[in-house]
């Protein structure tokens, strides 16, 4: 109407003018009675308004102490309402919202509302609640909430909006000047919140939800993740509901408790009030009703409590792809998840990133550390088995399809991986197929943590009528087994060849047979599957690969020059059939067999050649085995100053591969190097290292090594007691093992013990034993310490003429390998051997030549065997 006025009265700038200045009034005065109206409408609900205090009792809460005191402590820093003026910040103007999510039963709501109870009396203008039935069928409507929202605010009901929208925008006026608490419980979306946020920097909003809900564009907002309780926490919870006597008096019962309920606290409230509500019901009786993982979730529920319940409220939400794949994932051996299990787990694996952020943000899914090797996600022990009892109910022909899809991958991806070490394999594959598997780096440790699930896919392909899956999953699975631990049961049976024909994965279940027998003890087992009878079958032709298997059978029996003979003409057919990682493999054991025999300096040679290919697979666990027994030979060749650091590196190695076996080999080894370097306290330090490792796993005969490994070290700080007891303890576990060899390398040391304490008659016969175990054998460099030993206690007892002899041999099995120091030790009590019997030319002649050609012989004047320490000196 002014616009109409203006422009009939005046014309051109004039006109545009006025108008300009004529809606700047309005606008202005339309402003000053919105604000008018709006503080008239505050005013007149709050007059004689009872603020509200809505707060329901707040469950116990128990081991959360420090979640706690992060909420009250953000929650109690409540700022100024703005009284209407418009703050230089803009976040400064709007509610605090603090989102505590987790999975279900974790104890969000006892958390918000014991940390709610805490503050109350910071929010005087009041405090609203509402269970936003967020998992429930019908979350509650926010337009509803938002009307019970106005009138306990004391908005009458004819001045209520219909609209959602506006009633929300009615809320937050008439918050804007209020010091309110707003607890929006088990919240199901940010939508669902977004309208009943109020705007007044003097309001705080508690919101928990199964999700990390952002909460919109809101800038003051903060996330609180609730975790599962520790141990000694979740000890709490329980004894908090089921009574704290009965609790400590039977506490190994309630640690079980605790393990199977997973340390969910509505899992324990549940058990906790059970046991509250019966004398009669101990927490024997009720770990035993526990115990049973299928009928564990149907003893979770009581009054109106369910675990069941609560976890069925989020599966159902899922959509229909997801809840088969957690089903199906839940149904696999329990283990470390990834987005591959994702993938091959739904129909599409392009679907896997989606499914898994909506697992994790519902809590059905837990995310495990960041990009390391641990990372992936896992299933919470209660929520595994809820999924699977789902998935079991689904029909057949569903399971079936999924699981075919799931076996299928798991053949892409074990011949995928196995392709590194068998080239020939790559035909069989297509790394189209295989996603987020690194097949350079990582595929031994991957093998290795899913030897579980490998074994369930080849089960599961046999039950399926998949047998040619099933065999090329098996024949791949070979290849890896310096990876993995398998019982010789197992290997019979997964390695079957069934009704099987081709010639090349008959060749690979056969070698797999073999070597898992070797990794258990068995060689005569294992060359009867080769050489039955001990002689060639000849409808088997052996390739080199075969005959690598065969020559680690013959050293597994301590037939050390059968050993070599077959590894070195293996070595020669890989190299010839450029098959490199099956050469290094080759060429690792060859250099034991080597520096067994007495060629420590061609042991080195083959090791680093091995090491080199190792190096160029990128294969961690290789590199850090032939690290190991490089630097072993490197002891021998009396060089522990290059050994050490290589041993210390396998360590860290083993460590991260998470590998206890080889890393407690590792650290014996590394404990013969200190005791080289004379460090006796630090080799005893990492020998108790490898102790602990290797004796709770029940790995005796490392046991029995150990022992024998701290005779040396003990009698080198002259602790003969000491040394004397490591030595019986040693003997004794090898005899019960039936171990020959290192029972024999036990007797060579009791015998140096009692030439270190002046008893040589003592020592002639273990180290007669020695020498005649290691002799049959093939240890030449075991014999030739054993004779040495035994000259020097001849020598000692003037049995001259019989302690020539041993010395001689034992300086010729030296000679005859890269043995300097070896050869200057005995060089000296050869020496003194030949004195004592008037030979004074000859030993004048032989040390004159020692002086020109051995600087280790010059190293050690007056050398005497009966005296000095084999090592350090």
């Amino acid at each position: 109407m002014s616009g109409d006025l203006i422009f009939d009265s005046l014309k051109g700038k004039w006109a545009l003018g006025a108008f300009a200045g004529a809606a700047v009034l309005v606008g202005g005065l339309s402003v000053f009675m919105y604000r008018r109206s709006a503080d008239d409408l505050a005013v007149s609900v709050r007059a004689g308004l009872e603020w509200p205090h809505e707060l329901p009792q707040a469950p116990v809460l128990v081991g959360r102490d420090v979640l706690s005191s992060s909420l009250v402590e953000r929650l109690a820093d409540v700022p100024t309402p703005t009284s209407g003026t418009l703050p230089g910040d803009p976040a400064a103007g709007q509610a605090s919202v603090i989102v505590v999510h987790g999975a279900a039963g974790t104890g969000k709501t006892a958390l918000a509302l014991h940390a709610a109870h805490r503050v109350k009396e910071q929010y005087p203008d009041g405090q609203l609640y509402v269970d936003l039935l967020g998992d429930g069928d019908q979350p509650r409507d926010t337009g509803e909430v938002l009307g019970r929202f106005l009138q306990n605010l004391g908005a009458a009901h004819d001045n209520i909006p219909l609209r959602a929208d506006d009633r929300a925008a009615l809320f937050r006026s008439l918050t804007n000047n209020l010091r309110l608490l707003v607890v929006l419980d088990n919240a199901h979306s940010t939508a669902q919140i977004q309208p009943l946020l109020p705007v007044g920097a003097g309001c705080s909003v508690l919101v928990t939800s199964r999700r990390a809900l952002s909460a919109g564009n809101i800038t003051r907002r903060h996330r609180v993740e609730v975790q599962l309780p520790d141990e000694d926490q979740a000890l709490e919870v329980l004894s908090a509901y089921a009574g704290r006597e009965r609790v400590a008096a039977d506490p190994v019962a309630a640690l079980e408790i605790v393990q199977f309920c997973g340390r969910l606290p509505l899992a324990l409230r549940i058990v906790g009030g059970k046991i509250a509500m019966r004398e009669d019901l101990t927490l024997q009786r009720m770990r035993a009703r526990l115990e049973d993982e299928r009928a564990r979730l149907h003893e979770l529920v009581y009054e109106d409590l369910s675990l069941q319940a609560c976890l069925s409220l989020t599966y159902r939400d899922l959509p229909e792809a997801s809840r088969r794949a957690v089903g199906l994932m839940s149904s696999l051996p329990v283990g470390r998840l990834t987005d591959w299990h994702v993938g091959w787990s739904l129909p599409t694996v392009a679907m896997a990133g989606g499914v898994s952020d909506d697992l994790v943000a519902v809590g059905l899914m837990e995310a495990t550390g960041s990009d390391g090797p641990e990372s992936g996600y896992r299933f919470h022990d209660l929520v595994r088995v809820f999924a699977r009892d789902q998935y079991e109910g689904l029909p057949p022909e569903e399971r079936r399809t999924a699981e075919e899809r799931l076996v299928r991958a798991y053949r892409e991806a074990v011949v995928y991986l196995a392709a590194v070490r068998a080239p020939e394999l790559a035909a069989e594959t297509s790394p189209d197929h295989v996603r987020n598997l690194d097949r350079e780096g990582a595929a031994g440790p991957w093998v290795a943590g899913e030897i579980e699930r490998i074994q369930w896919a080849v089960a599961r392909a046999r039950r399926l009528g998949m047998e040619p899956e099933g065999a090329e999953i098996a024949e791949g699975l070979s290849y890896f087994l310096d990876d993995v631990n398998l019982s010789a049961e197992s290997a019979q049976w997964l390695f079957n060849e069934g009704a099987e024909q081709r010639d090349r994965v008959v060749g690979s279940l056969r070698r797999g047979r073999v070597l898992a027998a070797l990794g258990n003890g068995m060689p005569d087992v294992a060359l009867d599957l080769f050489l039955p009878g001990g002689t060639p079958d000849p409808a088997i032709t052996l390739t080199g690969r075969d005959r690598m298997v065969v020559a680690r059978a013959y050293a597994t029996r301590s037939d050390y020059r059968a050993a070599l003979d077959h590894m070195i003409t293996a070595v020669q057919e890989l190299r010839a059939d450029n098959d490199l990682w099956h050469l290094l493999s080759s060429l690792e054991k060859l250099g034991e067999f080597q520096r067994w025999r007495g060629q420590p300096e061609k042991a080195e040679e083959s090791q680093r050649e091995a090491l080199r290919l190792a190096e160029e697979f990128g294969d961690r666990r290789a590199q850090a085995r032939l690290r190991r027994t490089l630097a072993e030979t490197l002891g021998y060749l009396r060089r522990p100053e290059e050994a050490a650091p290589l041993l210390e590196q396998a360590v860290r190695d083993f460590r991260f591969l998470n590998d206890r076996v080889w890393e407690g080999a590792s650290l014996y080894a590394l404990g013969k190097i200190y005791r080289l370097l004379a460090r006796r306290q630090d080799a005893l330090e990492t020998y108790d290292k490898a102790e602990d490792i290797f004796g709770p796993i029940g790995q005796q005969l490392w046991v029995g090594r150990i022992d024998n490994a701290r005779i040396r070290v003990y009698a080198g700080m002259e602790r003969f007691d000491d040394a004397s007891a490591s030595a019986r303890a040693a003997l004794d576990l090898f005899r019960q093992l039936g171990h020959e060899m290192w029972a024999a390398h036990t007797q060579r040391d009791v015998g140096w013990l009692h030439l270190r304490q002046g008893q040589p008659g003592e020592a002639l016969a273990p180290l007669t034993e020695a020498i005649d175990v290691t002799r049959r054998a093939g240890d030449a460099y075991a014999e030739a310490m054993a004779r040495h030993l035994r000259g020097v206690a001849h020598r000692e007892l003037g049995q001259l003429d019989e302690a020539r002899s041993d010395l001689e041999a034992a300086l010729a099995i030296y000679q005859g390998g890269a043995y300097e120091w070896n050869e200057a030790v005995v060089l000296h009590d050869l020496i003194r051997t030949l004195r004592a019997g008037g030979g004074a030319e000859e030993a004048d002649r032989m040390e004159a030549s020692a002086i020109s050609t051995n600087p280790d012989f010059v190293r050690m004047p007056g050398r005497d065997g009966a005296q000095a320490i084999p090592d350090e000196d």
